[in-house]
C-alpha cells in the first residue's frame, strides 16, 4: 500500500468514528429529554409526599420504580387521573405492582 491509500483509509475510519460518536450523542440527548418530560409529568400528578415515597422506592428497587413511573405517566397521558396522586394511592399502586411480580413457587417431591 502506498501512503495515499493509507491516508484515505484513515480518513474514512475517522469519519466513521465521528458518525458513531454523533449518533451516541443524539441518543443520549433523546434519553435526557425523555427523562426531563417524565419528571415534569410526575411532578404534575404526584403530591410532595408521593414524590418522596417514589424517591425512596428508587433507592430500594430501581426496577420497581421504573415500572411505577412508566405506569403513572401512561395513566396520566390517557387522562385517567382526575386529581393528584397522594402517598396512600401510590402505596396501593405499588402493592398492585408487587402482586403482579409475585411468583408462585411449586415444589414437587418425587
Amino acid at each position: 500500500m502506498d501512503r495515499e491509500e493509507i491516508k484515505k483509509i484513515r480518513e474514512r475510519k475517522r469519519k466513521e468514528l465521528q458518525e458513531n460518536a454523533d449518533a451516541q450523542d443524539q441518543g443520549r440527548d433523546m434519553e435526557q429529554e425523555f427523562e426531563k418530560r417524565k419528571k415534569e409529568a410526575l411532578r404534575k400528578i404526584l403530591t410532595k409526599n408521593a414524590r418522596e415515597r417514589l424517591n425512596r422506592v428508587k433507592l430500594a428497587n430501581r426496577e420497581v420504580a421504573n415500572q411505577l413511573e412508566t405506569y403513572l405517566v401512561q395513566i396520566s397521558q390517557s387522562g385517567q387521573i382526575r386529581e393528584k396522586i397522594d402517598e396512600e394511592k401510590l402505596k396501593k399502586i405499588l402493592r398492585s405492582i408487587k402482586d403482579e411480580q409475585k411468583k408462585d413457587w411449586n415444589i414437587e417431591r418425587r
